[in-house]
């Protein structure tokens, strides 16, 4: 069996895409949960006769619940700077910013070394976006589960007030 060196970065490539999508879907859980609380908070203020108590423990779930849905955001659009290498092949952000015709005549003029080097690039990219997903995606629960006994230490007084 002879060794590829395109086949090894192509399925690394396809190892970093699969594990972007992986900490999207951790991401994708909290979103409609987090708003959930956010309206289940919401229906309850509005319905009971809030006490002091009240307005103490939805302040202590503001904070926590804005940093949360700032870190989902942040881990869904991650930020981040590709380098000076302008007009790769591979990396979407580079495809798109080149002139359509220039784009093909580079792709179609390509040799194995420059495709070896620009997938190696776009592997490297891609594992540090994924890295920087999955950071998020920790912090994102672990702001979940932090702010889980505000709510629903809020949940059960709003509830009592009715």
């Amino acid at each position: 069996m002879s060794f590829s060196r395109a086949e090894f970065l192509e399925r690394n490539l396809a190892r970093q895409s699969d594990l972007i999508r992986a900490a999207d879907l951790k991401a994708a859980f909290l979103v409609p949960t987090a708003t959930a609380m956010v309206g289940v908070l919401a229906a309850l203020f509005r319905s009971s006769h809030p006490g002091t108590l009240s307005f103490l423990l939805l302040k202590l779930n503001l904070v926590p619940m804005i940093l949360l849905f700032t870190v989902i955001g942040l881990a869904v659009f991650p930020r981040f700077r590709r380098g000076q290498g302008q007009g790769a092949l591979l990396f979407f952000g580079d495809i798109a910013g080149q002139d359509r015709q220039a784009y093909a005549d580079a792709a179609v003029g390509v040799d194995e070394e420059s495709y070896l080097g620009d997938l190696a690039e776009t592997c490297h990219v891609t594992a540090c976006i994924a890295r920087t997903k999955h950071r998020l995606a920790r912090l994102d629960y672990l702001c979940f589960l932090v702010i889980l006994p505000f709510w629903a230490s809020a949940v059960y007084v709003l509830s009592t007030e009715m």
